[in-house]
C-alpha cells in the first residue's frame, strides 16, 4: 500500500505547486475567518454584562481553527511557497 506522503511526492512539481496554491488560498482564508471571529468576539464582549464580559474576553483566542503542521502535504506547501516557516505561526502572509 502506497502512503500519503509517497503519492503527493510522486506528483509533478506543477502539480505540487498548484495544490501548495490552493491549501495557500485555504489558510487565507482562515486566517481572515480567525480575525473576524476574534473582532466579532471582542464587539460582543463590550455589550455584555459583568462578568460575563470578561469571561468572553478571556476565551477570546479559544477555539479558532486546528494547526497542520504535522500534515505532510503541508509540510511540502510550507517548503515551497514559506520556506518551512507555518504561515499559520507568522505573518508571512
Amino acid at each position: 500500500m502506497v502512503d500519503q506522503n509517497e503519492r503527493f511526492c510522486s506528483c509533478d512539481c506543477d502539480c505540487q505547486y498548484e495544490f501548495s496554491q490552493l491549501i495557500d488560498d485555504l489558510i487565507k482564508d482562515i486566517q481572515h475567518l480567525e480575525s473576524e471571529t476574534v473582532r466579532t468576539r471582542y464587539e460582543l464582549s463590550r455589550h455584555l454584562a459583568y462578568p460575563y464580559d470578561e469571561y468572553l474576553r478571556s476565551d477570546i483566542l479559544s477555539d479558532l481553527g486546528r494547526r497542520y503542521c504535522d500534515h505532510p502535504a503541508y509540510q511540502v506547501y510550507i517548503q515551497l511557497l514559506y520556506n518551512n516557516q507555518d504561515p499559520m505561526e507568522t505573518d508571512c502572509i
